[in-house]
C-alpha cells in the first residue's frame, strides 16, 4: 500500500529531524523546523524565535534523552492530511519511541504537528507532545520559565 502524499512529507520530516537531533547537527535541522516555531506538552509551552533558542532547547532535549540511556529515537506518522482549503499545511498525529541498551528507555508517547511549505521545502511549525513536560523535559525549563514570566507581566501590563 503506497502512503498518502501528505503521509510521505509529514513522515520524511519525522525522519530528517529525528535523525538531526541524535546528531546534534542544528543546520540539518533548521532545514526541517522553521523560526519562529511553537512547541507544547500538557503543561508548559515555548516559541523559539532564532536559531540560537531551537539550539538551546534540541541540546537540552538531547541531553535529557541521553542521560536516558536512549540510543534510538524513532518518530511514526499515524495519521496526516492537508489542511483543509490548504495545500501549503499538513496537519498530523505520530508517536514517538526510544530505544536503549535495555530495551524502551522512555515510554512512547503521542504528538500532533504542523507542517507548512515555506520557500519550497516542508518545515514544522508547531509541535504538542502529549505528555506533561515534567514526564520528559522535551521543552527547556529556562526558556519556557523565562517565557512564562513574561507572559505573565505581559498579562498584568495589559490589565
Amino acid at each position: 500500500m503506497s502512503l498518502s502524499p501528505a503521509v510521505r512529507i509529514y513522515q520524511d520530516n519525522l525522519d530528517a529531524v529525528s535523525k538531526a537531533l541524535m546528531e546534534g547537527d542544528l543546520r540539518e535541522m533548521m532545514r526541517h523546523i522553521a523560526i519562529p516555531n511553537m512547541m507544547s506538552t500538557h503543561d508548559t509551552e515555548i516559541v523559539m524565535s532564532s536559531p540560537e533558542e531551537l539550539d538551546m532547547v534540541m541540546s537540552d532535549f538531547r541531553t535529557q534523552l541521553t542521560g536516558r540511556g536512549v540510543e534510538t529515537y524513532t518518530r511514526t506518522c499515524l495519521e496526516a492530511d492537508f489542511v483543509a482549503g490548504r495545500d501549503d499545511m499538513i496537519a498530523g498525529r505520530h508517536r514517538t519511541e526510544t530505544k536503549g541498551t535495555n530495551g524502551v528507555a522512555v515510554s512512547p508517547y503521542l504528538n500532533h504537528m504542523v507542517l507548512m511549505r515555506i520557500d519550497g521545502s516542508w518545515m514544522g511549525i508547531w509541535i504538542q507532545a502529549i505528555l506533561a513536560n515534567t514526564e520528559l523535559e522535551i521543552l527547556s525549563p529556562d526558556i519556557a520559565a523565562a517565557q512564562a514570566e513574561a507572559r505573565r507581566l505581559l498579562d498584568t501590563i495589559r490589565r
